[in-house]
């Protein structure tokens, strides 16, 4: 199984019924969920590798404008590139997306994060899930 770390950002936790229907009909299960307020520690762990970029100061807080909900996701081999197809591009989200449904045009505001990759998944999901990985 692989799992992957998504976290519905502000101002989108009103459509996380919506949003885990569109996982679950491709396979994905949500095996835990935290709602809560982002720290700047764990902001600063999650975005790790991007705190020196000019976006991240508006991202972080952007990020901690609201409570967020984040998800432990299960699904089997080859769910996290399943996963970040049906999550849509950043800027220019598909029709039938998760972006596109519940996205806003800002790159920086869209609906939601996903792990890109396996390593990253564990990695990501270190930060709020210790116990599942």
């Amino acid at each position: 199984m692989e799992k992957s770390l998504l976290i519905v950002k502000p101002g989108f936790i009103q459509h996380k019924e919506g949003i885990k229907k569109m996982l679950e009909e491709i396979g994905v299960t949500i095996v835990k969920e935290l709602e809560m307020m982002l720290t700047d520690e764990l902001i600063n762990k999650h975005y790790s590798d991007y705190v020196n970029e000019s976006w991240f100061g508006p991202l972080k807080e952007y990020m901690q404008s609201g409570k967020v909900i984040v998800w432990c996701a299960e699904g089997g081999e080859g769910s996290i590139p399943k996963i970040r197809e049906l999550l849509g591009h950043k800027a220019h989200p598909a029709p039938g997306t998760i972006r596109y449904v519940y996205g806003i045009g800002d790159i920086t505001k869209n609906v939601m994060h996903a792990s890109d990759s396996v390593e990253n998944g564990i990695k990501e999901l270190k930060n709020f899930f210790p116990e599942l990985v």
